[in-house]
């Protein structure tokens, strides 16, 4: 049967008022990223793919995937989890989920750029421009990231994807749309299709992000209304009116100070904010979510925050609900950053799910019946 493990992960803040730096942690990952990782950071990776067409918009040749790796493959090739990134996010800014989130002693870890990041192909670095990347979505994501593991990389299967909002939009995304490519899908804060309300926000965002890029708006007021937008949702009322007046201002400064640092295009954080706006997983299955469902073979850890105020948890639940997936229900004042919070607790139950997933053996791909599958509640 269903079930589902509701663990009290994060309540109030301890000590009253949130001072900036943590709301910024909490919200954009470079700025503390290389705290909470030893490990060294390599170069990114990139390769180049040919001709790759984003629905109905332009062709865009050469069309480039930046990665990066950590671990050892195994010999057998057999040992890789993907970690697709978040928006807003790159490569380098996912070092935090390494050991808390997936153990590198045991796995190879491929963390790659999504579309529209300013290091895999984007408008920023596109000569056709936005224009291209008009009607970029999800799924155009994750069939570059499929064409570079078996095309690029060799890599015929995967021991688990795992994403955390954006990377678990993708993480969804690959369930259904390569069901035996991987034994385990984990998605962290992400949704399999959005909600009215869910959609309102990212158009609302999206609409103003581009307005915002046009020549008679300066750039660094462009970026700090941008990212006023973005710390609006990311956290809860009460989480924000503990932070008090003068620290939500100051966050919604650094943030956009670190967006301008790290190099990122108006025009890429639009375009990912397009591709959001535009997910829904059930698409290729006449907008009937149970079919989607259907199609999944993997086993799935499912993860939402109840508190969440831009990803709404009613989709993600309802998916968990028709795939029988082991879940984890977090209700935090952190809101939808609460991956942040608390990486270890929320991190050693994605780590566990990975390790026991059943592999999903080559013979057997594709064969499964979807409903003799067992849930299993996740259990920090």
């Amino acid at each position: 049967m269903f079930t589902s493990t509701r663990v009290p992960i994060f309540g109030r803040l301890r000590g009253g008022a949130i001072s900036a730096s943590v709301v910024l942690a909490m919200l954009r990952v470079p700025a503390v990223a290389a705290q909470t990782s030893s490990a060294p950071t390599p170069r990114p990776e990139v390769a180049t793919l040919g001709t790759c067409r984003f629905g109905a918009s332009a062709a865009v040749p050469n069309c480039r995937v930046a990665y990066r790796a950590y671990g050892r493959l195994s010999a057998q090739r057999d040992n890789v989890v993907l970690i697709p990134t978040f928006f807003g996010g790159r490569s380098e800014d996912h070092r935090f989920m390494l050991g808390a989130y997936v153990d590198t002693t045991r796995y190879h870890v491929i963390i790659v750029d999504a579309l529209a990041d300013g290091y895999s192909s984007s408008p920023s670095t596109t000569p056709a421009g936005p224009a291209a990347f008009a009607d970029l979505t999800i799924g155009d994501m994750v069939d570059l990231q499929y064409r570079l593991l078996t095309e690029h990389l060799g890599i015929r299967h995967v021991r688990a994807v795992v994403g955390i909002s954006m990377g678990g939009f993708q993480a969804f995304e690959w369930a259904v749309r390569y069901p035996t490519f991987m034994d385990a899908t984990v998605p962290l804060f992400g949704t399999p299709r959005l909600t009215p309300y869910d959609r309102l926000v990212f158009e609302t965002w999206r609409r103003s992000t581009e307005q915002l890029g046009g020549p008679w708006v300066d750039v660094d007021s462009a970026w700090v209304q941008a990212s006023r937008l973005e710390v609006l949702f990311m956290r809860t009322p009460r989480f924000a009116n503990d932070s008090g007046d003068a620290a939500l201002a100051r966050s919604v400064r650094e943030l956009a100070t670190s967006y301008r640092a790290a190099g990122w295009s108006l025009a890429d954080y639009a375009a990912q904010i397009g591709a959001i706006g535009r997910h829904d997983v059930s698409t290729r299955f006449g907008g009937d979510l149970t079919r989607a469902a259907a199609a999944v073979r993997s086993r799935l850890l499912i993860v939402w925050a109840t508190t969440d105020m831009l990803v709404n948890p009613g989709p993600p639940s309802e998916f968990a609900r028709l795939v029988r997936a082991d879940t984890l229900s977090v209700p935090s004042d952190c809101g939808h950053a609460v991956f942040w919070c608390e990486p270890q607790r929320i991190g050693r139950v994605v780590r566990d799910f990975v390790d026991r997933a059943p592999i999903l053996a080559t013979e057997s791909r594709g064969a499964q019946p979807h409903a003799a599958r067992r849930a299993r509640s996740a259990t920090p």
